[in-house]
């Protein structure tokens, strides 16, 4: 249970604070005990109070040790040091509040950096430091990046409003950037995966709703921009490939792969995705920036037998072929897609990538990240092929993903009945389930805290 700060309590009392121009890190460090104790046991509001009276400004409080800490990196006019404390303690609060519901402490905690009280001039020499250093830092693009993942919209228009809807993707460059913190990164990965859990289950609502008989009435908002034109993209994908599925297909074939060399494996994923060197219908910018590129890449390791390691490295290469080219730009075969508006088939080769090997999933979500940012520097009217490749893949992966459950249902058994074809769609309902999964980080409102199924789409 949250406690109230008691001016007696004994960890607030002073300590004795040891600290030189030569050990800022141990300035930092009683910081970042401090507030590391207090997001365990406080309120979020009087958190709030001790976080805005030292870093806002700069009044003692109950830890003195802090204080003082506070006051040596300003002394030593250590700017750097002071940004990065001030976000790590912010990250510190805002992955404790997200986990237990408080976000809009988080979105308090951003506001603070805004307050009025901060562009007053003052002549006390340390708080004209600390107040010119926040000044700084709300025009800096660690303070913009900072209200976009606590839920506020940014101060500085640094991107156009069309990317924020993929954000999850930004999330994952976040999560994996070595330069950030770890409270940081930790933050980015539970918000990233609460995106994604909210698209999975608003996407499975929708088209449960859509694909009713009642769809007049449908209500519930489409997560995509796809239209009406989602649910036929999920009828083809589960269809394809008559009986069989894409992730029976990716097991078997990842079985196989155990028994094979490194070359053998690379000339049968080739096969596996349908982009063989020996296909005729191959075009020449597959051909040159992906099939020979995966063919050589390694070649030293051609002989050696097939590891997990192989096959990790293999697969988020592919990932960057298909999309990236050398340079970090959308690769010619990306270009030429989104050109042509033949956006199925890239989807289809990175689902397929995926499903042979799920922990590479965190690079193409970080190569579409970079996508994004490329892309974020044009108007919503100007890469809209692009926007529906983003919700295309976005609904594949979600349809796919490990802990959902979608499947297609034939309602209407004819004799002689020809294969699935655009022309029976109305003939097939699609049936989703999202399953809990013991390691999700949910609030305790999210809608899919418990195991949910929606009914299937022919219920009247």
């Amino acid at each position: 249970m949250s406690k109230i700060f008691n001016e007696n309590d004994s960890y607030y009392s002073d300590h004795n604070t040891d600290i030189t121009a030569g050990s800022i890190e141990k300035a930092q460090q009683y910081i970042y005990d401090f507030f590391l104790d207090i997001v365990k046991f406080y309120r979020p509001q009087d958190i709030l109070i001790q976080f805005e009276k030292l870093f806002i400004k700069y009044e003692a409080i109950h830890n003195i040790s802090a204080y003082n800490a506070l006051g040596e990196i300003i002394f030593h006019h250590k700017e750097i040091e002071f940004k990065n404390t001030l976000l790590r303690c912010c990250y510190i609060l805002n992955n404790n509040w997200v986990v237990n519901g408080n976000i809009k402490f988080s979105h308090q905690l951003v506001d603070l950096f805004l307050a009025d009280y901060i562009n007053i001039p003052t002549k006390i020499t340390k708080l004209k430091t600390l107040k010119s250093w926040l000044q700084s830092f709300v025009q800096s693009e660690e303070y913009s990046t900072l209200r976009s993942l606590s839920g506020r919209p940014s101060v500085r228009k640094t991107y156009h409003n069309w990317s924020e809807r993929f954000s999850s993707y930004l999330l994952t460059s976040e999560c994996i950037d070595l330069n950030k913190s770890k409270e940081q990164r930790q933050y980015a990965e539970i918000v990233s995966r609460k995106l994604k859990k909210q698209f999975k289950f608003d996407l499975a609502l929708y088209t449960a709703r859509l694909d009713s008989q009642a769809k007049a009435n449908v209500t519930q908002p489409n997560p995509t921009t796809l239209g009406d034109g989602v649910l036929i993209l999920i009828k083809r994908i589960l269809s394809k490939q008559g009986g069989e599925n894409f992730r029976n297909i990716a097991k078997a074939f990842r079985k196989r792969s155990h028994k094979m060399n490194f070359k053998e494996f690379k000339d049968s994923l080739l096969a596996y995705l349908g982009i063989s060197q020996d296909d005729l219908e191959v075009t020449e910018v597959m051909r040159i920036n992906v099939v020979q590129k995966l063919q050589h890449f390694q070649e030293y390791a051609d002989d050696q037998p097939m590891t997990l390691s192989l096959l990790y490295v293999t697969c988020n290469r592919v990932l960057q072929y298909l999309l990236l080219n050398e340079k970090r730009k959308p690769s010619e075969f990306l270009r030429l897609s989104l050109e042509y508006n033949n956006l199925l088939n890239p989807v289809i080769l990175l689902l397929k990538t995926v499903l042979i090997c799920p922990h590479s999933r965190l690079y193409l979500e970080s190569y579409t990240a970079e996508l994004i940012k490329f892309y974020s520097g044009y108007e919503e009217s100007e890469c809209r092929s692009f926007i529906n490749f983003l919700d295309m893949l976005n609904v594949i992966l979600a349809v796919f993903d490990e802990d959902t459950d979608y499947s297609l249902i034939k309602m209407k058994q004819e004799k002689n009945a020809c294969a699935f074809s655009d022309t029976n769609l109305d003939d097939y309902r699609i049936f989703s389930q999202t399953k809990k999964t013991e390691n999700s980080i949910v609030p305790n409102n999210d809608p899919q805290n418990t195991t949910k199924t929606l009914p299937p789409s022919n219920t009247k």
